[in-house]
């Protein structure tokens, strides 16, 4: 999907949102819309590169695409492992996706280990809150990006007609 054709599929969902985001988001199109087409290409050369419906969904749930009170603009990803609690930017988001897919080899198990820290959190962990969150996670995620492309094909085909 198109970077615009992402943001109008998230305000056509979401009619209302907690606080200001969803007037945030509109405010932010620009910038949004530009850090989009920026998740959508390598961030090395041979990188995977995460599907950007999957990279919106997870900026979307974690932090209403960077819109959440006191995030800055941080799409739910710190600057690094080591700076735990420093918030980063949409690249240090694809970085942890990308990192997750080389380690867990799919992008469910990254999108898991950006939650959870752990690519199957039901196999790697005792901890039953830990081995429900990712899994519960993942599905969010997956949902939202099934329900934007289904919300974008309903516009290009009422478009058609």
């Amino acid at each position: 999907m198109t970077p615009e054709a992402i943001i109008i599929a998230i305000l056509g969902l979401f009619p209302h949102m907690s606080q200001n985001n969803r007037q945030c988001i509109i405010d932010r199109t620009p910038q949004i819309t530009q850090q989009l087409q920026e998740v959508g290409e390598p961030i090395e050369p041979g990188a995977a590169v995460p599907p950007r419906e999957l990279t919106a969904a997870v900026a979307f749930l974690e932090t209403h695409l960077g819109c959440d009170r006191f995030e800055g603009g941080n799409w739910g990803a710190p600057i690094n492992a080591r700076q735990r609690h420093v918030p980063g930017n949409h690249m240090s988001a694809v970085r942890i996706l990308v990192r997750g897919y080389q380690t867990c080899g799919t992008w469910e198990g990254s999108v898991m280990r950006f939650r959870t820290g752990l690519c199957n959190p039901r196999r790697q962990s005792s901890n039953l809150h830990i081995q429900t969150v990712g899994p519960r996670y993942l599905r969010r995620v997956q949902d939202l990006q099934a329900r934007m492309v289904a919300y974008r094909d309903r516009r290009l085909a009422s478009n058609t007609h």
